[in-house]
């Protein structure tokens, strides 16, 4: 069965609005609208990778608009098809669109007989740029801690282990400062992301290779630099190419990131599939979380987020009882990691995966069930439990 075309389709919100998405239906073709201008739907990380051909609103006669919109063409060439839409379309606005790398021009308004071309004009266009074979497409999925201590890297090197049973996976350390991902796994890479950033004019899939360090159980890792450096060495351009190379080379990248926030952090976030929010029942771990999702919340991140509160004593009988907790948060929890101090602190001591320390311990279900419930929302495949 063919896989179907997958179109985007941005317009400002005045225009989507009046959009009669009952006509929008085409065979073996997918389409979503997205209300809203370019800069905000080319932050949007899972919708970019979702998207096989986009069709975008512009206004030519603005030149910031414009610029945006030749910046996202000329850096999704070969991969994503664009089609400008433009009201008030002329033949000089038209010559000067296709100058641009897109692919064709629609006028607004335009009928589903116009939309069916421009959209046949992208599917040509993947056709002609895919004869070297098909980007990879994988997935990023966010770790953040709540606040210091909560057992962020221990969880994001956990998962990451599990996952690497049935995919390729690398964990990205980006906690420059203070970063233990790869003291968890017991290695010592000969090279960080300190080389990927001093390497970044010629950064490529190739030297993200080569710094990539893997773990026996699969996992492959990129590490903090061996010496503290500054939070802003790295930007959100750098991040973003990062992560844009980190995607075609591997099925599921994982991001420990570190507790501050500063001004790659959303670039980084915003790239994300999935955002993990890590904290305990403590009140300062539950007071932090909440400021941390009111933040989430008002950059448009709240539905990609997750909530995991680790290292949490189960009774006995029954299930732990999170009504408190739930309403101090304002926001359900969405995973609950049982405390087994003696397994973890071995498991991380000799850099090895729970289940060779301890087998089917408690602790262990739950991470493969945070692992397993995150590759259906992220759409990748994992090991059975």
């Amino acid at each position: 069965m063919a896989t179907a075309l997958r179109v985007s389709i941005v317009l400002d919100p005045a225009t989507a609005a009046l959009l009669d998405a009952s006509r929008l239906a085409m065979p073996d073709t997918e389409i979503r609208v997205h209300g809203g201008s370019l800069a905000s739907f080319s932050a949007n990380g899972p919708s970019v990778r979702w998207t096989d051909v986009l069709i975008c609103q512009i206004d030519p006669t603005n030149p910031r608009d414009f610029e945006v919109f030749e910046r996202f063409v000329h850096d999704q060439a070969g991969r994503m098809p664009v089609v400008a839409a433009v009201r008030d379309l002329t033949v000089a606005v038209t010559r000067r669109v296709l100058r641009s790398e897109a692919v064709d021009v629609l006028p607004i308004p335009f009928t589903p007989d116009e939309l069916h071309q421009a959209i046949e004009t992208g599917r040509d266009s993947m056709v002609r740029d895919s004869s070297g074979g098909p980007a990879n497409a994988g997935r990023i999925v966010a770790f953040v801690g709540a606040l210091g201590g909560m057992g962020t890297t221990a969880l994001s090197t956990q998962a990451g282990m599990i996952w690497a049973e049935k995919a390729s996976v690398c964990l990205i350390d980006l906690d420059v400062q203070f970063g233990n991902a790869a003291l968890y796994l017991n290695m010592k890479p000969s090279l960080s992301l300190a080389d990927l950033i001093d390497a970044s004019d010629r950064l490529d899939i190739e030297l993200l290779r080569s710094v990539a360090d893997a773990h026996p159980s699969g996992l492959n890792i990129i590490g903090c630099p061996p010496d503290i450096v500054p939070l802003d060495a790295l930007t959100p351009e750098f991040v973003d190419k990062l992560l844009d190379l980190a995607v075609q080379t591997y099925d599921i990248v994982l991001l420990d990131l570190p507790g501050a926030w500063v001004s790659w952090s959303l670039s980084a976030l915003q790239k994300s599939d999935a955002v993990c929010l890590v904290t305990g029942l403590s009140v300062p771990g539950v007071h932090q979380a909440r400021r941390q999702l009111e933040l989430l919340d008002a950059n448009g991140l709240g539905e990609r987020t997750r909530i995991i509160l680790n290292r949490v004593a189960m009774p006995m009988f029954g299930k732990i009882d999170l009504t408190d907790t739930e309403a101090a948060l304002r926001r359900q929890v969405h995973f609950v990691i049982s405390n087994d101090y003696p397994t973890v602190s071995s498991a991380i001591d000799e850099g090895r995966a729970i289940g060779a320390i301890k087998v089917k311990s408690r602790v262990e279900k739950d991470v493969r069930k945070l692992v397993t419930t995150l590759a259906a929302l992220v759409s990748i495949p994992i090991a059975a439990a």
